[in-house]
């Protein structure tokens, strides 16, 4: 199950897919407590989203999420740091295709071709 959420950067608008919607709206509350500490610990890109997905992915990824208790849930969340965090983000970022195009001179000198 999932819901739609807009966000409004700068620029536009994005539709961001949140998984288990049910429950991410059970424990709202407590992912903005999350980041507001994450935040004040000075980590403030970290969304709510983030950790949720990060939660998903890694802390529940062995178990059946729908059928998770809310003690589980909440210690799910409040047991991730924000090292793990952004850890999870960077390695999900490195593994999504990118629109890196280089020009000719720059593969060269990434390269040392002379």
């Amino acid at each position: 199950m999932l819901v739609y959420f807009e966000l409004k950067p700068l620029g536009g608008v994005i539709d961001v897919q949140i998984p288990f919607s049910a429950l991410y709206e059970k424990v709202q509350e407590i992912l903005n407590i999350k980041v507001e500490e994450f935040q004040y610990l000075g980590y403030p890109s970290i969304t709510p989203q983030d950790l949720w997905g990060y939660c998903i992915e890694k802390t529940w990824r062995k178990k059946d999420v729908e059928n998770l208790r809310l003690h589980e849930l909440t210690s799910g969340i409040f047991g991730a740091s924000a090292s793990q965090v952004l850890n999870y983000l960077q390695v999900k970022d490195l593994k999504q295709p990118g629109d890196l195009k280089l020009s000719k001179e720059e593969i060269n000198f990434i390269f040392e071709i002379k």
